[in-house]
């Protein structure tokens, strides 16, 4: 009977300490997930093993070291690369879930981890499996929100996820609705708006991975470039590669070429830091755009460094161009040879430079230059290309419609709206029937225009008409960006 009384007395007066293992975000963890954010994972995983070593029953460790795999498989897409590491993430989720199931990070964690691979799978076409990953990432993140609703690192995720989904076409909503989830690309947006709004007076640890999320989600599919840039515009590129990427791409896709040249040019480099080879890639485009020469060379270093299958037919088409412009036609046909043979067509670029070499159509070099002019912001430039011409200046239908095409969207850029309408319209009535992205591609711009203009009506007739254009290329891509317009102004007057 004594026995008893004290077992219970103890038991009282001093509860069990929990054997369970524990989610310490400390200095240290953030440490070693700052420098693996920035690639220096040799830094980040150090610090994680001695964060190990001294406090084995932490589990955060775990949960950050797998950022390493993610970036590595998901940048470098070298399937055998993915193939070795992707069994840590069933040994990481066990770990996971021996946490302190009443910490907000217990489902958290295992969700990021679900999240990350699913994103990782996806580039090797692991379609199902990935899908799969995703809706339990889902629900283990709907039911942390229920459980902690003021858990922020939660709604960056679920806010990130609503967007993604709502940005997805119609006909692939089956798969969205089969897997149990919704949401809408403003929802997602006003979620990670939030969170940034909360960030500016409070410590929260994922702020940075929050601001470029909002600023990718705002210019791929919010269609609103101008707080994108703003978002990554004072990124530091002196120490972090994943910034050069971010500040690079969005200044690259807002016509601040030259700007981004500098970022590129100057990004860090040594043993410290992953190889991130789609840089040098960049490089090259953004030389491409100011008609240099010296641009093939970055596609030639890409090509012979990088282990992954995309863009690999885009460089070569790139360097073609470069051939082409400069009056080496034999050197054009020799890179078309190789875009047949080498790498793949799982992306939209891929794909249009398989169709241009399968064609054996070669571009006209005027409109060529005008084009690759536009897309580094030259715009001025990319005009006087056209000066003096017109449609009829062309000798064949795809040449007139491109004309028509590439001068609607200089205006448009220009800020001549009611210019550029006339030519979308035109390219519209002339190439809605052949097998190039023109049409399409007017369609969804002079639905931009109206959105800019507040005549709802308008715009979603012409996003739709882009939507019902099957004969695109740049279909994927296309296709989901009207969906966000449509998105966008559906319901308004």
């Amino acid at each position: 009977m004594k026995n008893y009384i004290i077992i219970f007395f103890v038991a009282f007066c001093f509860p069990a300490i929990s054997n369970a293992q524990q989610y310490d975000f400390n200095k240290r963890c953030i440490d070693a997930y700052t420098y693996i954010q920035e690639l220096r994972f040799e830094k980040g995983r150090q610090l994680l093993e001695l964060e190990k070593k001294e406090n084995p029953k932490n589990l955060i460790p775990y949960y950050v070291e797998n950022y390493i795999d993610f970036l590595t498989t998901y940048i470098n897409e070298n399937e055998a690369e993915f193939d070795k590491l992707e069994p840590n993430k069933t040994i990481r989720l066990d770990k996971l879930k021996t946490g302190d199931q009443q910490s907000p990070y217990y489902l958290y964690c295992q969700a990021e981890l679900l999240i990350q691979w699913s994103f990782s799978k996806l580039k090797f076409e692991e379609y199902l499996s990935a899908f799969t990953d995703v809706r339990k990432a889902y629900l283990l993140l709907e039911e942390n929100e229920k459980k902690f609703p003021d858990f922020m690192a939660n709604k960056k995720s679920l806010g990130m996820l609503h967007a993604i989904v709502g940005a997805i076409p119609d006909q692939y909503k089956w798969g969205v609705n089969m897997l149990g989830m919704d949401g809408s690309i403003d929802q997602g947006l006003k979620e990670l708006k939030s969170i940034i709004e909360y960030s500016k007076t409070n410590t929260f640890i994922f702020k940075q991975e929050v601001y470029l999320y909002y600023a990718f989600i705002e210019l791929y599919l919010g269609r609103d470039a101008t707080t994108a840039w703003n978002i990554v515009k004072d990124l530091d590129t002196k120490t972090n590669l994943i910034n050069v990427f971010c500040k690079a791409s969005v200044a690259m896709r807002t016509g601040r070429n030259d700007l981004a040249l500098q970022v590129l040019t100057s990004r860090p480099t040594g043993s410290e830091y992953m190889q991130y080879h789609y840089l040098e890639f960049m490089t090259g485009l953004a030389k491409v755009r100011k008609l240099d020469a010296g641009s093939s060379a970055h596609f030639e270093k890409f090509i012979t460094s990088y282990k992954g299958k995309n863009y690999i037919k885009e460089a070569y088409q790139k360097m073609a161009w470069m051939a082409l412009i400069n009056g080496n036609k034999e050197k054009y046909w020799e890179y078309m040879y190789y875009i047949k043979s080498r790498g793949d067509d799982l992306i939209d670029d891929d794909k249009q430079a398989l169709y241009e070499a399968e064609s054996k159509k070669m571009p006209n070099v005027t409109l060529l230059k005008s084009r690759l002019l536009f897309d580094g912001g030259y715009y001025k430039d990319a005009l006087k290309q056209l000066e003096g011409k017109s449609a009829e200046s062309f000798s064949n239908d795809k040449d007139k419609t491109e004309f028509t095409y590439r001068a609607g969207r200089i205006y448009d850029m220009a800020g001549m709206p009611d210019k550029a309408k006339g030519f979308y319209l035109a390219t519209i009535k002339f190439g809605s029937d052949l097998p190039y992205y023109y049409a399409a591609g007017s369609a969804f711009y002079l639905a931009n225009i109206y959105e800019t203009e507040k005549d709802y009506a308008s715009a979603t007739k012409y996003y739709q008409m882009c939507l019902d254009m099957d004969n695109k290329e740049y279909q994927t891509s296309l296709d989901g960006l009207a969906k966000a317009g449509l998105n966008r102004v559906k319901g308004k007057k």
